[in-house]
C-alpha cells in the first residue's frame, strides 16, 4: 500500500522531475516591509477559501485508515478548503456531504457507459458538491511497476514481505478488515469484481465533446484535471470548462510528461483570464504554492502529502499536514514581503520572466516594477 501511494509510472522520471521543477524556482525576496498582519485567503473555484492548497482526488483511501475520505473532507473544513473526492474513493457523496459542510469537488472518470458518469454528477449535485473535476489522463493504465511488484493494486500476488508487513500491523489490519472499505464506492454498494470495475474504468473515447456535454448538465465550476499542453488547455475552455487542473498525474501515468510547473506560464498565457488554473504535481512545501501563483496559478492542489497525513493518523493527521503547509506559507510569504496571496506576482520569480500579469488594470507593468525594485 505504500508503494502504491508513493509510487511513480515506469522509471519514476516524471515523478522525480515534479519535485526538481519547483527546486528550479527562485523568489526575490523583499524586505523591511511591514508583515506582521497575513492573509493566506483566495477565491477558487467559486468559493472563498482560507488558503490556495486544494484536497486532490485520491482513491482507495480505506486503504491507508479506517476513517477513509471522511477524515479528509473534514480535516479540509477545518482549513476551510476544498476536498476532491475521487470516482474510486471508498466513501460516497452522501457520507462526505455527512461528514462535511465545507466547499466540495467531485472528480469523474468517464466510463464507456456515460450515462454512469451522469448519475453520479447528479448525485454529487444534489449532496451540495459546488464543483465538477473530470480526470483526463487516463486512456490507459500508466505502468506503476514497483507497486505492482509489491502486489498493489490488488488482485495480485503478494510478495512474503508485503504479507508479513500487513501482519505486522494488526491495529490497522483489524481496522481494516472491521471496516472492508469497497472500491468504487461511489459506484458501488457491493465489493465489484474485476468485470464490474474494467466496465467502470476510465473510456478510451474520451474527447472534448465529453466536456461540452458535461457543461450541459452541469452548472457550477467545471475543471479539467490532468491536461498539460496549451492547446489542450485552450480547447478545454472553449468546451465549456472554468478551471484547468495542470496535471500529470502525480508521475503515475506518462513517465515522459514535464512537469506540470514547468508548463504553467504557457497554460496561463493560452487561457488568460477565461479559466482558473491550478496546479498539481510535486506540491511538498508551503513556498511551492506562493511559487506557483508567482507564475501566475490561482492555487496548488496535493494529493501524497494529506493522504501521508491521513495514513498516519486519521483526520488529525491531515490536519497536521495543511497546519504545516499553512505554517509554510505564512513565513514565507512574510520572508517575501508580502501580506496577502494578491500581492504575489511575477515580479519575485528570479530570473524575471514575462508572466501573466494577474493584477488589477492601472498597477505597475511588469517592467516599471523591475525598475523601480533596482
Amino acid at each position: 500500500m505504500y508503494e502504491y501511494l508513493r509510487a511513480g509510472a515506469e522509471d519514476e522520471k516524471a515523478f522525480a522531475n515534479n519535485r526538481d521543477a519547483f527546486s528550479r524556482v527562485q523568489l526575490i525576496p523583499n524586505y523591511l516591509r511591514d508583515v506582521s498582519q497575513l492573509d493566506t485567503s483566495t477565491n477558487v473555484l467559486g468559493s472563498k477559501l482560507d488558503m490556495p492548497l486544494l484536497l486532490a482526488p485520491v482513491g482507495f483511501c480505506g486503504m491507508f485508515h479506517h476513517q477513509r475520505e471522511l477524515a479528509a473532507a473534514a480535516a479540509a473544513e477545518t482549513y476551510s478548503t476544498f476536498y476532491s473526492l475521487s470516482t474510486w474513493g471508498s466513501s460516497t457523496p452522501e457520507e462526505i456531504a455527512a461528514a462535511s459542510t465545507g466547499p466540495k469537488m467531485m472528480q469523474l472518470y468517464i466510463p464507456a457507459d456515460r450515462e454512469r458518469a451522469y448519475a453520479l454528477a447528479d448525485r454529487a449535485k444534489a449532496c451540495g458538491f459546488s464543483a465538477l473535476c473530470v480526470t483526463v489522463d487516463t486512456p490507459v493504465q500508466g505502468s506503476r511497476e514497483k507497486a505492482l511488484r509489491m502486489g498493489m493494486p490488488p488482485p495480485a500476488k503478494m510478495p512474503l514481505s508485503s504479507i508479513l508487513s500487513i501482519l505486522s500491523h494488526p491495529r490497522w489490519l483489524l481496522h481494516f478488515v472491521k471496516n472492508r472499505p469497497t472500491p468504487g464506492a461511489c459506484l458501488f454498494d457491493h465489493p465489484p469484481s474485476d468485470l464490474e470495475m474494467m466496465e467502470a474504468g476510465p473510456a478510451c473515447d474520451l474527447t472534448f465533446e465529453d466536456i461540452s456535454r458535461l457543461r450541459q448538465r452541469w452548472d457550477g465550476p467545471l475543471a479539467v484535471k490532468g491536461v498539460l499542453s496549451p492547446g489542450d488547455a485552450r480547447l478545454a475552455v472553449e468546451h465549456g470548462a472554468t478551471a484547468i487542473i495542470l496535471s500529470n498525474h502525480g508521475g503515475r501515468q506518462f513517465d515522459a510528461a514535464p512537469a506540470p510547473i514547468d508548463l504553467l506560464p504557457a497554460v496561463v498565457t493560452a487561457v488568460g483570464d477565461r479559466a482558473e488554473v491550478i496546479v498539481d504535481g510535486g506540491v511538498r512545501r508551503g513556498v511551492d504554492v506562493l511559487k506557483a501563483i508567482a507564475m501566475g496559478a490561482t492555487a496548488c492542489m496535493i494529493g501524497r502529502s494529506y493522504v501521508y497525513g491521513l495514513a498516519a493518523g486519521g483526520q488529525l493527521g491531515v490536519e497536521r499536514a495543511l497546519a504545516i503547509l499553512k505554517a509554510e506559507m505564512e513565513r514565507n510569504m512574510a520572508l517575501m514581503g508580502v501580506t496577502s496571496i494578491a500581492d504575489i506576482h511575477g515580479g519575485f520569480v528570479h530570473p524575471a520572466k514575462d508572466f501573466v500579469d494577474r493584477r488589477k488594470p492601472g498597477d505597475l507593468c511588469w517592467g516599471n516594477y523591475l525598475l523601480s525594485e533596482l
